[in-house]
């Protein structure tokens, strides 16, 4: 097995598909709208979760102000994760902080329509008379 640097994404390519004997991933291969949408949805599911966890934990652990560590876990660390793991990914959905719209924004090519941007130019065109 060979060791070397990559220097670039075309790099991180070429050693992938050399290792799995793909082949080359062709250049111009862009992320659907729907893959973009999805992976802005799942960050800012993460960063919500990031920021509820100190607030769900002390909740889930005897209550507030109670210290798990002197009176004994009782599973409250497993639900307070899924509490916080459910509510950050119902929040992302939602519309949450309103940072996977500005990831998406950022993450789709210059010239490239969203499928949100599509629905409400369509809607536009149907509403005029």
């Amino acid at each position: 097995m060979e060791i070397s640097s990559i220097n670039s994404a075309a790099d991180a390519r070429r050693a992938f598909a050399t290792e799995t004997g793909t082949g080359a991933a062709p250049a111009s291969a862009q992320p659907s709208s729907k893959q973009i949408h999805a992976a802005a949805q799942q960050f800012e599911a993460i960063i919500l979760r990031q920021l509820l966890t100190p607030a769900i934990d002390p909740l889930m652990s005897h209550g507030l102000g109670g210290d798990s560590k002197q009176n004994g876990g009782g599973g409250g660390g497993i639900y307070g994760y899924l509490v916080t793991d459910v509510l950050a990914t119902s929040l992302s959905k939602g519309g949450g902080l309103g940072l996977s719209r500005m990831l998406e924004k950022q993450l789709t090519p210059k010239g490239a329509v969203s499928a949100a941007q599509a629905a409400a130019t369509y809607r536009a065109g149907e509403l005029k008379p």
